[in-house]
């Protein structure tokens, strides 16, 4: 008996267009962010949805309530699901970062699995908690498809774990503002039926950042 999961990336927030770190901290969709999440719900609307679960930060929380509205579900919190924990990086650019760090900030773009951002996460940590969560998840939900809402590294973290790739390969997973990733689970094992799907917001008008920040 198989377990369909799939994954879904909040939508867009301001701090994801201007490139400033988020991390736990708890930034709003926009309204291109609730646009996509619009899109989103029309493709899940065909699909058999059982239960769901969301990170307790608002822009996956309402992420979910759109997205699932055709269901008439509401996602349960789940801490499992919170994001990475960006330290003294929360709230700055991209490009401010790396000017008062530059050797992790270096080390967070080419080596993230060995980068600490300081008073911050690591991906380890991150990827035991959510991928520990998921685990939990799919047992308890057996034969049932589950959608989860989260976070860009939290859904890298969780794509390398049930592809059984190292954290060295965060780097070259894609996860694109409110996009969906599909697994199908059975017998402890994970088999990928799609990755980054955007394709219910491309063609519509509706604008997707060119880069997953």
């Amino acid at each position: 008996m198989s377990t369909t999961i799939l994954l879904v990336r909040h939508g867009e927030t301001a701090w994801n267009r201007e490139k400033i770190f988020r991390g736990v901290y708890d930034v709003p969709l926009n309204e291109n962010g609730r646009a996509q999440a619009r899109h989103l719900a029309r493709a899940l609307a065909a699909r058999r949805v059982d239960v769901a679960y969301s990170s307790p930060l608002s822009r996956a929380r309402e992420t979910a309530e759109i997205a699932l509205a055709p269901h008439g579900i509401q996602a349960l919190t789940h801490a499992g699901l919170l994001d990475f924990n960006y330290g003294q990086w929360t709230g700055l650019r991209d490009d401010v970062v790396a000017q008062r760090w530059p050797e992790e900030h270096a080390r967070w773009t080419t080596e993230p699995h060995l980068a600490h951002p300081p008073e911050g996460d690591t991906l380890g940590a991150v990827f035991e908690r959510a991928f520990g969560c998921v685990e939990a998840l799919v047992r308890e939900h057996k034969g049932r498809t589950v959608a989860l809402f989260a976070h860009r590294v939290v859904n890298k973290l969780l794509v390398l774990g049930m592809l059984r790739l190292g954290l060295e390969r965060f780097p070259y997973i894609r996860q694109d503002n409110c996009c969906v990733n599909e697994f199908e689970w059975a017998a402890g094992e994970y088999v990928v039926v799609s990755l980054n799907d955007v394709s219910h917001i491309r063609g519509s008008g509706t604008a997707l950042l060119e880069a997953d920040f």
